[in-house]
């Protein structure tokens, strides 16, 4: 198994880029789902939702980007070794509270939720 170190990530929404992100996490995507039937357990597919977490930045002398207003964003996830994640039609499902520890920068978690994933 080989590590995968992310690069760099961003999202672009009406043509600007927003990259002042420190980490990002991908959501665990359902496969199927366990139904109980009458004498054994059954087993039906579920349509995938896709979305991540990003730790966003908050910069320290620029105004903050206001994160509730996006639909239909691209979200990119690019790995050192050149393969990327690709997230589209994003939506913002949470912004979280500023969290500061008075040494590293302050920073928002940011829930996001996609209709579409694919990798390259």
């Amino acid at each position: 198994m080989t590590t995968e170190y992310v690069s760099r990530v961003f999202l672009t929404i009406n043509g600007q880029e927003i990259t002042d992100f420190k980490s990002t996490t991908e959501n665990e995507i359902d496969l199927r789902k366990q139904v109980d039937l009458m004498n054994k357990t059954g087993v039906v597919k579920k349509r995938a939702r896709y979305g991540a977490e990003v730790e966003y930045v908050v910069p320290e002398n620029a105004e903050e980007f206001d994160f509730e207003p996006i639909e239909e964003a691209t979200l990119v996830i690019e790995k050192m070794n050149g393969k990327k994640t690709i997230f589209t039609g994003v939506f913002t499902l949470k912004v979280g509270s500023a969290k500061a520890d008075g040494d590293n920068e302050m920073t928002k978690t940011v829930t996001f939720l996609a209709t579409g994933r694919t990798k390259e």
